[in-house]
């Protein structure tokens, strides 16, 4: 291979560059400058998100996050691209590389991006959205094993919880695991289990039975039956025993600060009958979204 050619810069490698460092293709190009300017503005984002976390509201933190995180894929995408253009606009010229052309300079500057790169996306999990899978139907119909989901970590310190949210929060009785489970009394709420009826504030939640046209009908099996349930104004789907629910649970008052969470499929999940109310503290994240669905696509979208 003659001299000039071992100077070539190759579209492929300046796109895979900038693709795994934003702005380092440009530098392999010899355009040090626009480089460090892709560079220096993608680092810029980590202080955002940090910024609009800890100074809006969660519905403005979440619409910010959601336009940072598409102008970033934009602006790297776009930065990758714009690096393969640049090799290939120097296919006829004889490229001489310069002090910084070395791999590395390279290796140092991925080395930079990826810790960064991992740093954000754990600061992310921690405060922001975390992904979790549902290993059994303890949530049926609602959620069934497999599905994979996004909860809303955004101030849940002071989030204000409404009966029929659907929250993820650490066992009180074994805090390495945790449970997704639907709020059903909230702080000062009267809560019971009497002749299978459920009754918050000695009123029993209202009960209708699904359609055989709904596809959740199709969860009645094994002596169970889908209905759907109301909290307050919402509605969701539960799955009970034809007979009535499980034991009776006498009457308790959830106490200050603490909830009394049930699954959606009352006769197989382990929940506020047998660890009793759960403390605001406990709770780790809002169900928000099934991104994939453990059956069919059709349940994709934003949970109720």
């Amino acid at each position: 291979m003659t001299t000039e050619m071992s100077h070539v810069r190759k579209p492929s490698v300046a796109m895979w560059l900038s693709t795994f460092c934003c702005g380092l293709g440009q530098i392999y190009c010899g355009r040090v400058g626009r480089g460090l300017v892709m560079y220096c503005l993608s680092m810029m984002f980590w202080p955002l998100v940090a910024i609009t976390i800890f100074s809006g509201s969660t519905t403005v933190v979440l619409v910010v996050l959601a336009v940072l995180m598409a102008a970033v894929i934009v602006f790297n995408i776009w930065s990758a691209r714009d690096a393969r253009a640049t090799a290939r606009s120097m296919a006829a010229i004889d490229f001489e590389p310069r002090e910084y052309n070395r791999p590395l300079v390279y290796g140092l500057m991925i080395l930079t991006w990826f810790p960064y790169v991992i740093g954000l996306a754990l600061f992310l999990r921690a405060n922001v959205v975390e992904a979790f899978m549902l290993p059994s139907s303890s949530m049926a119909p609602t959620l069934v094993p497999g599905d994979r989901i996004l909860t809303n970590k955004l101030g849940i310190e002071t989030a204000m919880f409404s009966g029929g949210d659907l929250v993820v929060f650490r066992n009180p009785q074994n805090r390495t695991q945790k449970h997704i489970k639907r709020i059903v009394g909230l702080p000062g709420d009267t809560f019971e289990i009497k002749a299978g009826q459920l009754l918050i504030n000695d009123r029993p939640l209202k009960r209708e039975p699904v359609p055989a046209a709904d596809e959740t009908s199709s969860m009645n099996m094994e002596g169970k039956q889908a209905v759907y349930e109301w909290s307050g104004d919402r509605r969701y789907s539960v799955l009970i025993d034809k007979a009535g629910d499980n034991a009776d649970v006498p009457k308790q008052t959830v106490p200050a600060g603490s909830y009394f969470v049930l699954g959606d499929h009352r006769g197989r999940s382990l929940d506020s009958r047998e660890f009793g109310a759960i403390s605001h503290g406990e709770i780790v994240g809002q169900v928000v979204f099934l991104y994939r669905p453990g059956d069919t696509w059709k349940r994709f979208g934003a949970i109720r």
